[in-house]
C-alpha cells in the first residue's frame, strides 16, 4: 500500500471526485477555514476534503476534512466501513515492526536553527475564543527514556514566538509521562511532529494500548507492511519519510506558558492554562507540501480519533466477556456495548473493562446483543425498560478522568464515572419477551411491492 499523502489523495480525486473542494481565492486562515467546513456539513450535508489553495500570510495549500468520512477511512484502510474494527484489531493483534530508509518526500525542504520561522506556517485560528493560532494535526513521535519504544499521539500546539510553542499534554497519558522522566533528570524530551500524513499513520497514531505497545508498529500492521521511517536531523528519533511536513523540536523541562483558550472536542472553548513549552530546532517538508489542519470538535477530528477507540474498548470487554459482540463511542466521554450475556453479572465486569481501558471514557452503557447500539432510540429503550437505577448502575468516585472536561472545572480532570446495565435480567432468555411476528406473515410482507 502507498504510504504517501499524496497517492491517496489522488485516489479520492479519482474515485471520489465529488468528494474534493479547490478553493483557489485568498482565504483568512483566521476561523475562515473552520467556519466553511461547519458550514458546509450544516448547510448542504457534505463532507468533501477542502483544499484551499491560497491562503493568507503563507506559500503553504492547506488542506482539511480528510477524515470527516468512515467510507474515507476505510479505504485507507483497505477495507470497508463496517470492516474497520476487524482491521485495526488485526494490526493491535499482528503489529509489524518499521524499516528506516536513507531518504524520503520529508526531506525536500530542511530548515534549521535561526531559519526556522513557525509564523511561516498557516496562521490557523479556529473558533472565535482561541487564544492564537493552533496547530491540530501533529502527531508526536517521541520515545520511553527507559526503553527507547516510541509513542505517538495527538497533541495541540498553539504558536508563541518564531521558535516554541506550547503543548498540550494529557495528565497521565504516556507523552506526559516521558516528558516527566526526562524532566526529572532536568532535560528535554525530545519530539518530532509530523503534519500532513496518510490516514493510515493517523489512525495508528491514535492506537490506545499499554506503554510498551510502539504504535509505529500498528501502523505497520494497518499498512500491511513496515513504515518507512527516516532520521530527522536534529534529534535522535525517525519520522515517517512520506509525510508532508515536519517539526524537530523538544519539550524543555521546567518550563510553561500560558495556553489557551482553545475550542476542544467536546464542543466547549476551555480557559486558559499554564502548558509546557515546546523549542523548535528544525523543519522539513516536501517540496509544495500541504499543510493540514484537523477541525476539532467536528468529524474531522471525532471520527478519526473514535476507531481506534472503539477496538481497543473491544478487545478490553473481550478479554473480560468473550461473548462481546460490538462496541460504540457514540459522543464524548461516552462508550455503548452490546453483549450476548450468559452469565449473571457480567454486564457490570464490561462496565469495569470500559472504564478501567480508556482515561476519556466517563459514561458506559451495556446492552444484550438484540439491541442495535448504532440506534439511540433502541439504546435509550432499552435503558428506559431494562434498566432499575438504584440496582443497575455502577458510580465510581474520585476518578482520573481528561482534562478536557468542561464539568471538572479547577479539578483538572478528576471526575466520577458511570455505568448502566442495561441488560434484561436476570437474562434475555428469561425476560419479558419483545414483540414478535409469525414468521411467515413477516416474510410474506413485501415492503417494495407496497411502496411502489
Amino acid at each position: 500500500m502507498a504510504q504517501d499523502f499524496l497517492s491517496f489523495i489522488d485516489r479520492i480525486k479519482a474515485e471520489r471526485p465529488d468528494e474534493f473542494v479547490s478553493v483557489p481565492g485568498e482565504i483568512d486562515p483566521a476561523h475562515t477555514i473552520t467556519a466553511t467546513v461547519v458550514k458546509t456539513e450544516q448547510e448542504a450535508k457534505k463532507r468533501p476534503v477542502f483544499v484551499f489553495e491560497n491562503v493568507k500570510g503563507t506559500d503553504f495549500k492547506v488542506m482539511t476534512n480528510l477524515h470527516a468520512s468512515r467510507p474515507r477511512l476505510g479505504m485507507a484502510m483497505g477495507v470497508g466501513p463496517r470492516e474497520m474494527q476487524k482491521k485495526f484489531l488485526a494490526a493491535m493483534e499482528n503489529p509489524i515492526p518499521p524499516k528506516e530508509v536513507n531518504t524520503g518526500p520529508c526531506k525536500d525542504v530542511i530548515i534549521k536553527g535561526a531559519d526556522v520561522d513557525m509564523r511561516a506556517l498557516p496562521q490557523i485560528v479556529h473558533h472565535g475564543d482561541d487564544g492564537g493560532p493552533y496547530i491540530t494535526a501533529a502527531i508526536s513521535f517521541a520515545k520511553d527514556p527507559e526503553t527507547g519504544i516510541y509513542n505517538c499521539a495527538y497533541n495541540r500546539l498553539m504558536i508563541t514566538g518564531k521558535d516554541t510553542t506550547s503543548i498540550h499534554l494529557t495528565l497521565g497519558k504516556h507523552l506526559w509521562e516521558f516528558h516527566k522522566m526526562a524532566e526529572a533528570k532536568g532535560e528535554a524530551l525530545p519530539v518530532a511532529f509530523a503534519i500532513g500524513v496518510h490516514p493510515a499513520i493517523a489512525l495508528g497514531a491514535l492506537s490506545i494500548g499499554s506503554v510498551d505497545e510502539d504504535e509505529t508498529h500498528i501502523m505497520g500492521g494497518l499498512f500491511e507492511e513496515p513504515l518507512e521511517m527516516v532520521r530527522c536531523e536534529t534529534i535522535d528519533l525517525s519520522v515517517p519519510a512520506h509525510a508532508e511536513l515536519i517539526i524537530e523540536a523538544e519539550i524543555l523541562p521546567g518550563a510553561t506558558v500560558d495556553e489557551g483558550p482553545f475550542g476542544e472536542f467536546t464542543g466547549y472553548s476551555l480557559g486558559a492554562r499554564e502548558r509546557e513549552v515546546v523549542k523548535v530546532k528544525a523543519i522539513t517538508h516536501r517540496k509544495g507540501a500541504y499543510f493540514y489542519d484537523m477541525n476539532v470538535g467536528h468529524l474531522d477530528h471525532m471520527l478519526l480519533s473514535t476507531i481506534p477507540m472503539e477496538a481497543n474498548l473491544f478487545r478490553a470487554v473481550r478479554s473480560m466477556i468473550p461473548s462481546v459482540k460490538a462496541v460504540r463511542v457514540p459522543s464524548p466521554f461516552t462508550c455503548y456495548v452490546s453483549i450476548e450475556q450468559r452469565l449473571k453479572g457480567q454486564a457490570k465486569n464490561a462496565i469495569m473493562a470500559v472504564l478501567g481501558a480508556d482515561l476519556y471514557i466517563k459514561r458506559v452503557v451495556v446492552v444484550d446483543q438484540d439491541v442495535d447500539i448504532y440506534d439511540e432510540r433502541q439504546v435509550n429503550w432499552a435503558l428506559a425498560t431494562r434498566c432499575q437505577p438504584d440496582r443497575d448502575m455502577v458510580l465510581i468516585s474520585n476518578a482520573r478522568g481528561s482534562d478536557l472536561d468542561p464539568s471538572t472545572a479547577g479539578d483538572d480532570g478528576f471526575t466520577a464515572k458511570w455505568g448502566m446495565d442495561a441488560t434484561a435480567k436476570p437474562l434475555l432468555s428469561e425476560f419479558t419477551p419483545r414483540h414478535r411476528f409469525p414468521k411467515d406473515v413477516w416474510d410474506g410482507v413485501d415492503v417494495k411491492s407496497i411502496l411502489s
